[in-house]
C-alpha cells in the first residue's frame, strides 16, 4: 500500500455502549499479539509497532458510542520503517496485518451496530 492509500483507511463503528468496551478489548488483544503495543491517549489508544513511538502507527478513537480506527502518520512510513530497523516492505506488511486484524474485530460487531470499513 502506498502512503496515500494508508491515509484513506478508516474503520468506524457506532455501537450500543455495552459493546464498545468489548470491541476495544478485542482490538487491543489482537493487535498486541501482532506486536502493536497499546498506549493510552486522550481519545483512545495509539498502537505502536514494537512499542516504539514512531510517526506511523495505528490509532483508535473512542467517543461514547462511536469508535474509529485509522493509520496515523502515513506519509512518514519510510522514516518509521527506518527508525524501527525494518525494510519499508516489512513495515508495510506489519501494518497490513494489523489492519486485517482490526477489520476482523470490527466486522464481528456488524450484527449489533453500524460498522463501516474502508481501505480507500
Amino acid at each position: 500500500m502506498t502512503p496515500e492509500q494508508l491515509l484513506r483507511v478508516e474503520m468506524q463503528a457506532y455501537l450500543p455502549q455495552r459493546y464498545v468496551a468489548r470491541l476495544v478489548k478485542e482490538l487491543k488483544e489482537g493487535l498486541e499479539r501482532l506486536g502493536f503495543i497499546p498506549s493510552k491517549r486522550a481519545e483512545g489508544y495509539a498502537f505502536l509497532p514494537m512499542g516504539q513511538p514512531v510517526p506511523t502507527h495505528l490509532r483508535l478513537g473512542v467517543y461514547g458510542e462511536m469508535v474509529t480506527f485509522w493509520v496515523r502518520g502515513a506519509m512518514s512510513i519510510e522514516e518509521s520503517a527506518y527508525r524501527l530497523g525494518m525494510s519499508l516492505e516489512e513495515f508495510k506488511g506489519a501494518l497490513i496485518e494489523g489492519l486485517k486484524r482490526a477489520e476482523e474485530v470490527f466486522s464481528k460487531f456488524r450484527d449489533v451496530g453500524q460498522v463501516a470499513i474502508s481501505w480507500g
